[in-house]
C-alpha cells in the first residue's frame, strides 16, 4: 500500500467489499492493516477514473468521497475513516488504521505484526493491504511488498470467530483463474484449516476472504457470491475449485 495510490479504483473495490461485509454481517469495526511503503514519485497516481472501475461503482457516497480525496490532494490513508463514514449508509461503524504513520519494512515485520492488539481482531472486518500480495519465491530484495502465509495465519489464529480477514492480491500476467485457485488452495491448506477461504476478482486484482466461525463462513460465501454477481466478477469457491 502506498499513499500515492490512495483512492484509486482498486481502493474503491477493496473498501466497497469491506463495507458490504460490515453491512451484511452486522459487524461494526473495520481494521485496516496497510503495510504502508514509501511513495515512488516517478510513478503516476494510478487508476483514478472511478467510472472505469469494475466494482464498487454502485455505492455513490463511497465513489464521491474517494474522488474528493484525489481532487483535493488528500491521498493519504489517514483519510480512510472519513471515507468509510461517508460511504456507509448506517451509523456506528468505526475504523481502526493500524500503524498509519509507520512505513512497513522487512526488517521490522515481526514487530509490526506482533504489535497488532487483540482488540483490533475482534468483531471486525480486517483488511491486510500489501503492495503486491502473498509471498512468492522471487520476492528477494522486495520482501516488504508482500505478506507471508505465516503472517496471515497469525492474524487468522488470533481473530475471534465472528471476524472476517481479507487479503489484497495483484494478479500477474498468467492464467488468472488458475492462479487465484492455487493461492486459495494454499491459504486453505496453510492458514484456514477447517475454515472458509473465498475470493472475488476483477481480473486485475483479487481479494481473499477468510472466516472460521460457522456463521461467518456462511456469511462470507453468501456476500462474496452476491457481490460477484452484481458486478460480473470472478468468485469462488464453486464447483470447479472446491
Amino acid at each position: 500500500m502506498k499513499n500515492q495510490y490512495f483512492g484509486d479504483t482498486r481502493d474503491l473495490f477493496k473498501y466497497d467489499l469491506v463495507l458490504e461485509f460490515l453491512l451484511q454481517t452486522g459487524l461494526k469495526r473495520f481494521t485496516f492493516i496497510p503495510m504502508l511503503t514509501q511513495d515512488e514519485p516517478s510513478y503516476s497516481g494510478g487508476r483514478t477514473d472511478h467510472s472505469k472501475a469494475r466494482a464498487g461503482t454502485g455505492r455513490k457516497e463511497l465513489v464521491d468521497s474517494l474522488t474528493a480525496c484525489i481532487k483535493e490532494g488528500r491521498r493519504n490513508i489517514r483519510e480512510l475513516s472519513w471515507v468509510i463514514r461517508s460511504g456507509a449508509p448506517t451509523a456506528g461503524i468505526s475504523v481502526a488504521i493500524y500503524a498509519e504513520d509507520r512505513l512497513f519494512t522487512h526488517e521490522a515485520r515481526r514487530q509490526y505484526f506482533g504489535g497488532i492488539g487483540f482488540g483490533l481482531l475482534e468483531r471486525s472486518v480486517i483488511l491486510v493491504d500489501p503492495d503486491i500480495g502473498l509471498e512468492v519465491k522471487s520476492m528477494r530484495g522486495r520482501e516488504e511488498r508482500y505478506v507471508t502465509y505465516d503472517e496471515v495465519k497469525l492474524l487468522y489464529d488470533r481473530m475471534d470467530p465472528r471476524s472476517i480477514l481479507t487479503v489484497f492480491q495483484f494478479i500477474p500476467r498468467v492464467k488468472r483463474l488458475h492462479y487465484i485457485q492455487l493461492l486459495r488452495a494454499r491459504l486453505a491448506r496453510q492458514v484456514a484449516t477447517g475454515g472458509e477461504v473465498c475470493y472475488v476478482s476483477d481480473n486485475q486484482v483479487a481479494l481473499f476472504a477468510l472466516a472460521k466461525g460457522s456463521r461467518s463462513r456462511h456469511l462470507v460465501r453468501s456476500v462474496i457470491h452476491g457481490y460477484a454477481e452484481r458486478y460480473g466478477l470472478l468468485c469462488g469457491p464453486n464447483e470447479v475449485d472446491g
